[in-house]
């Protein structure tokens, strides 16, 4: 890996700016122009060692990060614990997490993908109770200035879209790029990002895809669901193995830790089954509104194939036309590589605005 490149991508004349623009964005294949700048190859395409992207997932629970070149192949990785203090603190990660990762190697931009809301045209942040002192800022802003980088600001679940999108189940498929993929973490809750390609489906106020919202296993008036949202009332991690040891089941562990151990277990085979009905009645909804191409699940318990499995049956006995499911490809980095398509991008925007 070189360092960011002999010639500061900032530092190219106009033409050469915006012909390098189109080689991140994969509307070039080949930039002759820019030979002898160091950031194509002999035959003028983009070469992925010019310099480094970093992606960061931030979650509830822990922030995950890596460092690529720029074809998303994962060069360092790293992760720790969300910081319950929010704010400045998990500014803090991250700009250690880029500092460590990089070790003196070129960094030409960065994503970071938040659980919470995004206004599209602000870019401030809001739904993101795990994030206290961040909600109603503009985080784009707020980001770059403290990482000093190009960086894109994203909800993580549609960073994880774009990462399948890139990497995963939609490479290469026209049909995926055309009619969407939809990608469903399921994990400490529930949500979904819609990816057209590199289009990202976010709505007027950034909440597009919010299907924990979805008046779906429960009371939509409770104050439970008022806090939650309905269906993350009735699907989130902690209140599956409640209702299993409601149901009288005898085992001790998350609900990835009980499906995992491969025991049989009739107990955990109801609260599956449950489960399983809710999320098929999800994917009808999604289906019935945006006819996505692929839905991929995600997440500690979405990506777990007997979940799978069980959720294609339940639209099988529903009757109704359903769209292509899959596993993750991507696994636990899925919103880390989004954010490092992100990343890719936002470099492409700042060539274009210089």
């Amino acid at each position: 890996m070189t360092e960011l490149s002999p010639t500061s991508p900032l530092d190219l004349p106009a033409e050469a700016r915006h012909a390098l623009a189109g080689l991140l964005r994969g509307t070039l294949r080949s930039a002759p122009l820019l030979s002898g700048t160091g950031w194509v190859t002999a035959e003028g395409a983009l070469d992925p060692r010019a310099c480094c992207l970093f992606g960061a997932d931030v979650g509830g629970t822990k922030v995950q990060s890596v460092l690529t070149d720029l074809d998303g192949q994962v060069l360092a990785e790293t992760r720790d614990a969300t910081p319950e203090a929010g704010g400045d603190a998990v500014l803090d990660v991250i700009h250690g997490h880029l500092q460590g990762l990089s070790a003196g190697r070129g960094v030409g931009a960065a994503g970071i993908g938040l659980p919470g809301a995004l206004d599209p045209v602000s870019g401030v942040l809001d739904r993101a109770p795990n994030l206290r002192g961040l909600d109603g800022q503009p985080m784009p802003a707020l980001f770059s200035a403290r990482l000093g980088l190009p960086v894109a600001v994203e909800n993580d679940v549609n960073l994880a879209a774009l990462g399948e999108s890139w990497l995963g189940h939609g490479a290469g498929s026209s049909r995926a790029r055309d009619a969407g993929l939809a990608f469903i973490a399921l994990g400490t809750g529930i949500g979904m990002g819609l990816a057209f390609g590199d289009r990202l489906l976010r709505g007027a106020s950034g909440a597009a895809g919010e299907i924990a919202c979805l008046p779906i296993g429960g009371d939509p008036f409770s104050a439970e669901a008022r806090r939650l949202g309905t269906l993350e009332s009735v699907v989130a991690g902690q209140v599956l193995v409640e209702d299993y040891k409601a149901r009288g089941g005898a085992r001790d562990g998350s609900l990835r830790e009980l499906s995992r151990a491969g025991v049989a277990d009739p107990v955990l085979d109801e609260t599956l089954g449950v489960l399983a009905e809710r999320l098929a009645l999800a994917v009808l909804s999604v289906g019935a509104v945006l006819d996505p191409a692929l839905v991929v699940f995600g997440g500690g318990i979405g990506s777990r194939p007997e979940i799978l499995a069980r959720v294609g049956a339940a639209l099988e006995r529903l009757g109704a036309p359903a769209p292509e499911l899959r596993i993750s490809l991507l696994g636990n980095r899925a919103g880390a590589i989004g954010a490092v398509r992100a990343a890719r991008l936002a470099l492409a925007d700042a060539l274009e605005r210089a």
